[in-house]
């Protein structure tokens, strides 16, 4: 799994990260306790995650993230992934009872690595830099939350979606604080682990975790 993600990136013009100072960056494991309030053992990579850049050479992709920042996300409704594959789940969201249809969010800067849409109870979500559709996610919009119970993902991203989708509509759309999951097979270097959550989730990336980070409930706004 690891290396499929890695070798996906590539492919798809992921961002470097810099400046390419020798900068040493500070990582710590926190297990639960009253210094973790997440009550899974996580990885602070935010001394990474908000201190570098997503920058690229290739003209190609910053004109494709700018052509992204006015899309509305309706031509990815009939959109493809390729050899898509579906991940039966049941994710509880927090919802003021709102009607959502169209864009839920988008990034503001190359720093960000996703956009979010919802047509007809299903969210879209896509990679910032290409508008490539990543997540599928399928929803019953409720007064008071939003249940999602399929997905339809990547073959490479079938073991994560549940969490990464959970994540991004917690983080992005919502703007909670949550841990994200990372593949089972990522190697214990939190180096690697840092630089895995700024190419999956830029500087919105702040704690890492093997674990479920749906166990996590997301916290409602106070009115």
């Amino acid at each position: 799994m690891w290396n499929r993600i890695k070798r996906w990136f590539d492919a798809h013009y992921e961002p470097r990260v810099g400046p390419n100072d020798g900068t040493e960056y500070e990582f710590k494991w926190y297990d639960p306790g009253d210094d973790n309030p997440f009550d899974i053992r996580v990885l602070d990579v935010r001394g990474l995650t908000w201190n570098v850049a997503a920058t690229t050479n290739d003209r190609r992709i910053a004109e494709s993230f700018n052509a992204q920042r006015q899309s509305d996300g309706r031509d990815l409704i009939s959109a493809k992934i390729d050899n898509a594959q579906s991940v039966a789940c049941d994710l509880m969201i927090p919802h003021n009872g709102d009607v959502l249809k169209g864009i839920v969010y988008k990034a503001n800067s190359m720093d960000i690595k996703w956009d979010i849409y919802i047509y007809d109870s299903v969210f879209l979500i896509a990679r910032s830099w290409t508008g490539q559709l990543q997540y599928r996610a399928f929803a019953e919009i409720g007064d008071q939350h939003i249940h999602i119970h399929k997905i339809e993902t990547l073959p490479e991203h079938v073991e994560t979606a549940p969490q990464a989708v959970y994540f991004i509509l917690g983080t992005h759309a919502m703007g909670r604080v949550l841990p994200h999951t990372i593949p089972r097979d990522t190697p214990d270097d939190p180096q690697k682990i840092a630089l895995l959550s700024f190419s999956l989730y830029g500087n919105l990336a702040c704690y890492a975790t093997y674990d479920d980070v749906t166990r996590i409930e997301i916290p409602r706004l106070e009115r």
